[in-house]
């Protein structure tokens, strides 16, 4: 009798829990839900009244779950007021994510920060679509990518280019000048980034005008003849990085390593021809050079409790330069002339948070040149193949540079939150804001709403 009343206790407890799987099937599940099988109180209390262990309800299947719904979402970035000492086990700001494509997956959110006039909207269900407008010196630049969990692209551009023609003619002669002008600071700039397993990858690429040049093409004609004369300036920066860290899988020290290179063009060009003759004529500019620099920025969690922490730091790089050798005065030799460091900043980053609203952060940092060195090669005097005279220069050093300090804070409520920091010169005399011209006692400040 006993075993036969534990067998229908299971089966019953066996067939509701089948019901009630088949009910999850058309209603999304509670988060606390009720146990899987119900029996009657009778059937209960007798199950219960017996010597023999009643059998264990049989397990309620988990219902299937979308895993794109559930994945991790992405921390709300900060702003630019939060971690100016750039410490990477801090939690990133909306600069670290433009600077990463890839970290603006699942994020929405529109950010403005006057101070700066940078602003930033981020929006999609599916790939993350962002856009970004700040000031690139005297020029607007606005960048536009694309972000899944995979892969994140960008395009950065600021544009201040120019083109003119230019035809003069009389009965007897024709000239046409075709100019094409590119502003200072016109860039543009490709990023890209992407998680490879416990580590990120990011690589960018760019153009950049640093000087105004003029690019002229001038034709001549006349009945007899016809010359042409071609001129070009070049002020421009081509470069690259690459970087790699271990931001996807770091839990209290967090690094990144990277190399960027730069070619540095500073030339003139010039050739004219007419008829048969033709000159030609190339300068390279003294500040022409090649620029390599690896880096190294680490940091990590030194103390730590329910409402505040700190982390120490230290970014590192090491930048060599390598100029062109140019002709000197005499134009009979050439110059060459090189430079290379290692410099360190270390820094310290604290944050504490103020009941569910309110949080202060602050950093501190200084630059020591670990060591820098120049050297330098010249002609001191020419007076024939056999009688030169060449001086070299070496000068290595080592310095620490002052250290610097700051404050802020961030309030956030419900999905709107505000952060800023203050200005140094705050701090020695609050009124300064206010009565100079100014008004700079605010040295960041900028405000999200999140959606």
């Amino acid at each position: 009798m006993d075993i036969k009343l534990i067998t229908l206790t299971a089966a019953f407890a066996i067939a509701s829990a089948m019901a009630q799987e088949g009910d999850t099937a058309q209603a999304a599940p509670e988060q606390n839900s009720a146990p899987a099988a119900e029996v009657s109180t009778s059937q209960t209390t007798a199950a219960t009244a017996k010597a023999a262990p009643a059998p264990a309800p049989a397990a309620k299947p988990a219902p299937a779950v979308d895993t794109a719904t559930t994945a991790k979402a992405p921390a709300k970035p900060h702003g630019i007021a939060y971690n100016n000492v750039g410490n990477p086990a801090a939690s990133p700001t909306i600069r670290d994510n433009l600077d990463k494509p890839y970290k603006m997956a699942g994020i929405n959110l529109v950010y403005m920060e006057p101070t700066s006039e940078f602003s930033a909207v981020a929006f999609g269900s599916g790939n993350t679509k962002f856009i970004s407008f700040e000031n690139y010196n005297n020029l607007a630049m606005a960048t536009v990518g694309l972000a899944s969990r995979g892969l994140g692209i960008s395009l950065s551009y600021a544009l201040a280019k120019e083109l003119t023609f230019t035809e003069t003619k009389d009965p007897y002669e024709k000239e046409d000048e075709d100019t094409y002008t590119v502003g200072a600071n016109d860039i543009l700039r490709l990023r890209l980034a992407l998680p490879l397993g416990a580590f990120d990858f990011n690589a960018s690429a760019f153009w950049l005008t640093y000087q105004n040049e003029t690019s002229t093409d001038t034709e001549q004609k006349d009945a007899d003849s016809k010359s042409t004369t071609e001129t070009e300036y070049d002020y421009w920066d081509l470069g690259a990085t690459v970087a790699i860290s271990n931001d996807p899988s770091a839990k209290n020290i967090f690094w990144n390593a990277g190399v960027n290179f730069t070619r540095h063009e500073n030339s003139y060009y010039r050739e004219s021809k007419s008829g048969s003759s033709s000159t030609k004529t190339e300068t390279t500019g003294k500040d022409a050079h090649i620029y390599i620099q690896p880096s190294f920025n680490i940091g990590g969690t030194i103390l730590r409790n329910e409402f505040a922490r700190v982390l120490l730091g230290v970014n590192s790089r090491a930048p060599f330069i390598f100029y062109d050798e140019f002709k000197d005065e005499s134009n009979h030799n050439k110059d060459s002339y090189f430079t290379m460091g290692v410099y360190a900043t270390p820094n310290i980053f604290a944050e504490l948070k103020l009941g569910n609203c309110w949080r202060v952060f602050g950093g501190a940092n200084y630059t020591w040149a670990v060591f820098s060195m120049e050297s330098e090669e010249f002609i001191t005097d020419y007076n024939d193949e056999l009688d030169i005279v060449k001086s070299s220069i070496t000068r290595m050093s080592s310095r620490t540079g002052v250290a610097t300090a700051s404050l802020g804070a961030r309030f956030q409520y419900a999905s709107f939150a505000v952060e800023a920091s203050i200005e140094d010169n705050f701090y020695s005399n609050p009124f300064t804001g206010f009565s100079d011209t100014n008004n700079d006692f605010i040295a960041n400040f900028g405000a999200f709403i999140y959606f």
